[in-house]
């Protein structure tokens, strides 16, 4: 793309951000002769207690179930560029979601690969990405931590962490539930039940179901693909047997089957000009001979115990998950039968937390706590060999098999001092061993022209770290907090599974970051406006890079160690609530990340040094607006709208300009009525109003030389929701 074309887009995706700003003014302007209101108070369990926002040293973003409500958020990839600095891509895949935050991202494409971004739910770890992309339902708020967060969270929070809060039993008892109807056949109902026996035990369960067609049309085979077809269910039991004890429960499950995974053709290689040839690159038509699979089944359940003493709260936190998986997916992206492949995971996996958290002395406060997990994860790399890649007559199966065991230990504490009532220093530190064990094997084809067979291989590694933080804080007056903090992150190092052979082990080494933050927080104009900005410099070091490689004919993702890398940038947060009626949400991010130093970064002995790190677009940027006014003494008028911008960005650590995504722009609404007693609502809604075509992935293609492949974000859809509460 030329200068002058890159330029012309950026000013169309600027101007779009305007014409938002100016419909954010003219609701303002319908607003402002009303009485000036002020924002709630943000509470979160950043770190492991509840806190008010102000009162938290670190780059904290919090989303309430009223936000996520009004914004129309039912999935994870709805909040894809949500918050400074993070993007949250699905890759179309319900498997390999991947969540960047300051620039530093990991493939989840590889079994042995642990995650840069720790993920959450009710305070449960979620060792594998396969869990992650789920239906995003009945959550009483999400929380995002940028930067390592090694200290309170443990290994794999190298670049940050995602808190999904559940929500609890009411109390009282009650129903609500929803149905939305929209174009591709979308179909979502929702519902949810608290029971309260008495005022010592309730409960809440909640189930959804989300159904939709294909985004994607396969002339070959009649299918539409990237569909979603998923129910979920969660459940939470709150005991409180005595003053000091209190018990919760949870659990929760989830099943979907689809077809989502297509690639369209970017560029056809060597078959451009042939029949096989894709006619277009943004037509959403594939011509595969295989539709991709997806299907997963997941559960789990924790139990949590809080006994209260006068010196602090002991808490438990036991919880069991697991899942299965099964896809495959068509590998030569062309009505010819050459290859297809996919990956079956059986995963289960143990945790038990420990923690004392004091309480909060005039001067002195503290929390210590240990951590055990324990995970084991089956998984298979399966490859079909078709008659038409010109090896075998007939299909021709090859398989890897790898069994991963991770044992995790850690221990863990906080203590935060205060000199006066308004300096004050915060230090953390936590020792983790982590140790992996792996046994590889394969099952080749006859004459081992793909994959040779391999003999049992036993192999095993041990990390011990630690990962310290401090900071100092200073608040000058009751609404405003000025830190500044030193964290020093690790992921732990491992093995591709994979790609393991009788010569390589195709082990990889530990990951380290030293993150240097300044940051401020304020209410202003008596608590209706909340500000927030942080400044960073993260240094990496072996940084854990992943790459689409081909081993013995059979793609399959590696990572290797890179030299060095450095991330640094500036992160902004505004909410300000002019009015009752109105609220204004805005949030950016400018990032500049790349390699410090990559030589050697692929078998040709390239130098990626000074390229940008993928998926770490420059600038990111959200605006929302939620207006709500009375129209009669029974009804009011509601209306949300919101714009997220993300500049251009690569998909490859080489910076092939084959493989970027321009500046993209997003716009989402929601309009409708609603009583004023929140009873019941009915709102129309739309998601990529403007129809945006945007590439979420963009890759090299595995067995056509020269063919490059790509997957799609959703196009525009709209359709309508019923709520109802009682």
């Amino acid at each position: 793309m030329c200068d002058q074309t890159k330029k012309n887009v950026r000013v169309r995706h600027f101007g779009k951000i305007g014409g938002a700003s100016v419909i954010a003014l003219a609701l303002l302007g319908a607003a402002q002769a009303e009485e000036v209101s002020k924002l709630d108070t943000i509470i979160v369990t950043a770190q492991k207690r509840e806190q008010s926002i102000l009162e938290v040293p670190a780059a904290v973003s919090a989303v309430s179930a009223s936000a996520l409500e009004a914004a129309g958020v039912t999935r994870l990839d709805d909040l894809s560029s949500a918050f400074p600095n993070v993007y949250l891509n699905t890759n179309n895949s319900l498997r390999t979601t991947s969540i960047s935050i300051r620039g530093v991202a990991s493939n989840p494409n590889n079994p042995g690969v642990d995650q840069g971004v720790g993920v959450f739910v009710d305070d449960v770890y979620q060792s594998r990405p396969t869990t992650i992309n789920t239906n995003v339902y009945d959550l009483e708020r999400v929380e995002v931590i940028r930067g390592p967060q090694g200290a309170l969270y443990g290994k794999n929070t190298i670049a940050g962490a995602v808190n999904l809060i559940s929500k609890l039993p009411g109390e009282k008892s009650g129903v609500e539930g929803a149905v939305s109807i929209g174009d591709f056949d979308a179909l979502t109902v929702f519902g949810a039940v608290d029971l309260v026996a008495s005022d010592s035990a309730r409960a809440r369960i909640s189930v959804s179901s989300q159904r939709r067609s294909g985004f994607t049309d396969n002339d070959v085979t009649g299918s539409d693909l990237d569909d979603v077809d998923g129910t979920s269910l969660r459940f939470a039991v709150v005991l409180d047997p005595t003053e000091n004890f209190n018990l919760v429960w949870r659990g929760d499950a989830a099943e979907d089957r689809t077809n989502m995974g297509s690639s369209e053709i970017l560029s056809n290689g060597v078959l451009s000009g042939s029949p096989l040839a894709d006619a277009g690159s943004e037509d959403r038509i594939v011509s595969n001979d295989f539709d991709p699979v997806q299907n997963r089944d997941l559960w789990g359940s924790s139990l949590e115990a809080n006994w209260t003493f006068d010196a602090g709260t002991l808490t438990s936190l036991t919880a069991y998950r697991e899942y299965q998986w099964f896809n495959a997916a068509d590998n030569d992206f062309t009505a010819l039968n050459q290859l297809r492949s996919g990956i079956s995971e059986d995963q289960n996996q143990f945790s038990q937390e420990v923690r004392f958290t004091s309480e909060k002395g005039e001067r002195f406060n503290y929390l210590v706590g240990a951590y055990y997990l324990n995970e084991e994860l089956s998984a298979v790399s399966n490859a079909v060999i078709g008659p038409d890649l010109g090896v075998y007559p007939t299909e021709t199966p090859i398989d890897i098999f790898a069994d991963l065991k991770t044992t995790s230990y850690a221990v863990f504490g906080q203590v935060n001092y205060h000199f006066n009532e308004q300096l004050g220093v915060t230090g953390a530190i936590r020792t983790s061993t982590d140790q992996k064990d792996v046994v590889h094997s394969a099952i080749g084809d006859p004459f081992g022209a793909v994959l040779a067979t391999s003999p049992v291989r036993k192999l095993s590694r041990e990390d011990e770290e630690w990962t310290p933080s401090v900071s100092v804080n200073w608040t000058p007056s009751d609404t405003m907090l000025l830190y500044a903090s030193y964290a020093r992150g690790y992921k732990s190092g491992g093995y591709n599974v994979f790609s393991i052979s009788a010569n390589d082990d195709a082990e990889y080494k530990p990951e380290f970051v030293n993150n240097y933050e300044l940051g401020a927080k304020s209410t202003l104009a008596d608590g209706s406006v909340y500000l927030a900005a942080a400044a960073f410099f993260l240094d990496y070091s072996d940084l854990q890079v992943n790459q689409l490689v081909t081993v013995g004919g059979v793609p399959a993702f590696t990572t290797s160690n890179a030299a060095a890398a450095e991330s640094w940038g500036l992160e902004l947060e505004a909410t300000w609530v002019p009015t009752d009626t109105l609220r204004i949400t805005a949030a950016y991010g400018y990032l500049n990340g790349e390699y410090s130093d990559f030589q050697n970064a692929n078998s040709s002995g390239a130098d990626y040094s000074g390229n940008k790190l993928p998926q770490a677009p420059e600038h990111s940027l959200s605006i929302n607006g939620d207006y709500r006014r009375p129209v009669s003494g029974v009804l009011d008028f509601v209306l949300h709208a919101d714009t997220i911008y993300r500049s251009e960005m690569y998909f490859s650590p080489g910076n092939d300009p084959d493989y970027i995504q321009d500046g993209v722009t997003l716009f989402n609404s929601r309009i409708g009525i609603a009583a004023n007693d929140d009873s019941w609502s009915l709102m129309l809604w739309g998601r990529n109003l403007s129809d945006e075509t945007y590439a979420v992935s963009r890759s090299g293609g595995v067995i056509i030389p020269g063919q490059q492949i790509q997957s799609f974000g959703a196009p525009r859809t709209v359709g309508v929701e019923l709520r109802a509460r009682y």
